[in-house]
């Protein structure tokens, strides 16, 4: 059911909450959420007040909290001094809105990622910008367990490295997706784990995107769904990875500005410095993780369960991330022996499903060229606002289907070198055979991994190959193969 469709149940439950009669001007969908759906709520009421509303989309992602939890997490937050948007009420009730849902105050300001990056009179003293998330952060950190208000997220781990891990493999497993890259990646950071000084509540997607700022500066920290026990690390890494500097790769914190500042912000308030070596292995870790999400965004298109372009461009992020964990990881990144490596427990070994798919992404068409012309010459001067978005989502659909149908010869060469690693069995005893370790650091292997990640980058974004990348795979300067 659409929110908007029938509101006579929301405002008597409002009317309820509220303590008299309450009337809805306007309910709107909000731009952004890909795994929960954010509602605005305008009340007819002299102060024209305006509400979020957060609800679960059609399809979501595992290891999202139900609205519950995160109404759990605002609470404590904010209780912890950290800025974000005040949580009003919870209703667990499904007749109301078709699902559970929480309410929380409006926040003024501009949360989109690129946009945050490129619009510098948001929030223009980004250096300030920058000390102050880290200091958020670091007020996040103070809490750690035990919490009984936040009993839900279970016990910490003893080896925060691990679980996280555990989780991305099993995410891999959960999906059917073979992805010898990533866990070629997660091999690695099996083999060189830092110790975790303390285990804190993080928020585990501390990024550009998930805040909001206006001219003034930062207004609100945003999407609590992810959050949980784990290393304070983890966070200060996912927020420096590259995948979300959105085009600013010199801007190492968040494409925002140095990690100077956001390392000087998180130390101000947390007391302590620091640890540059740690953040960079969970930067690593960090690109595994977002590469099994983008996969499951994609699934979500791909199963039929909730149909969206977005989600299916989202799954195509995977290459990329794979390959940046790849030039990460790479043969000479391996220290020999365990000399520097967390001694962590063997854990129990998943087992990969055999019906794995290697490339399990939306497939593209060789008709589509001529279909992306007529769309940037016709269409796209025509639209403009959430239209010209979606144009151009389209567009780049197209685009990579084109590329896809052009290379189709090379990827399956690819596919193939891929498959002949497994000497002969299924994908799924290469992955058991990497998660045992008995390819750790071969060159051979990872040359083969690299080049299948390059290749299928190729396709969704080309510009992101160095020149070298290029001339190795023999495409020419941006536009695909030579």
């Amino acid at each position: 059911m659409k929110l908007a469709e029938d509101l006579a149940p929301l405002e008597a439950w409002l009317s309820a909450q509220l303590g008299g009669v309450c009337r809805i001007h306007s309910a709107k969908r909000l731009s952004g959420g890909a795994i929960q759906q954010n509602w605005l709520l305008r009340l007819d009421d002299a102060a024209g007040t305006e509400l979020v509303l957060r609800r679960d989309a059609a399809a979501g992602v595992a290891e999202s909290h139900g609205r519950a939890a995160e109404f759990a997490l605002l609470r404590a937050a904010q209780a912890a001094g950290v800025m974000v948007p005040a949580p009003m009420a919870l209703c667990t009730d499904r007749d109301v809105v078709g699902g559970p849902f929480l309410l929380m105050a409006k926040c003024e300001g501009i949360g989109f990622g690129p946009r945050v990056v490129k619009d510098l009179a948001l929030a223009p003293d980004r250096e300030a910008l920058a000390g102050r998330l880290g200091a958020e952060l670091a007020r996040l950190h103070r809490i750690a367990p035990p919490r009984p208000d936040l009993a839900f997220l279970g016990p910490p781990p003893d080896y925060p490295a691990q679980a996280e891990i555990d989780r991305v493999r099993a995410g891999l497993d959960a999906l059917g997706a073979a992805r010898p890259g990533l866990e070629w990646a997660l091999r690695w950071a099996e083999r060189h784990a830092p110790a975790t000084a303390r285990v804190v509540l993080t928020h585990r997607d501390f990024r550009t995107g998930n805040y909001l700022v206006d001219a003034r500066g930062l207004s609100a920290i945003l999407d609590w769904e992810f959050a949980g026990w784990g290393d304070p690390m983890a966070d200060l890494g996912w927020f420096c990875a590259a995948c979300w500097r959105f085009g600013r790769a010199d801007l190492e914190a968040g494409g925002i500005a140095p990690r100077a500042p956001f390392y000087a912000g998180y130390e101000e308030v947390a007391g302590t410095p620091v640890d540059d070596a740690a953040v960079r292995y969970w930067e690593v870790v960090a690109h595994l993780r977002w590469a099994t999400i983008a996969l499951a965004q994609g699934w979500r298109h791909g199963s039929g369960v909730e149909p969206s372009l977005e989600l299916a461009l989202t799954g195509r992020l995977a290459a990329e991330l794979e390959l940046t964990a790849l030039r990460a990881t790479a043969p000479r990144n391996w220290r020999d022996g365990a000399a520097g490596t967390l001694a962590m427990p063997e854990a129990g070994r998943l087992q990969p499903k055999p019906e794995f798919s290697l490339h399990p992404e939306t497939a593209g068409s060789a008709l589509l060229d001529i279909a992306q012309r007529t769309l940037n010459d016709a269409v796209l001067p025509a639209v403009s606002g959430d239209a010209r978005y979606a144009a151009l989502m389209v567009a780049a659909a197209i685009r990579m289907a084109a590329r896809e149908a052009e290379l189709g010869a090379w990827l399956a060469a690819s596919a193939k070198a891929v498959q002949a690693q497994s000497r002969g069995e299924t994908m799924a005893h290469l992955v058991t055979a990497l998660r045992a370790g008995r390819h750790d650091a071969d060159p051979l292997l990872h040359g083969v991994l690299w080049a299948d990640a390059a290749l299928r980058t190729s396709i969704a974004k080309p510009s992101v190959l160095t020149p070298t990348e290029r001339r190795v795979l023999g495409l020419a300067k941006s536009e695909g193969p030579a």
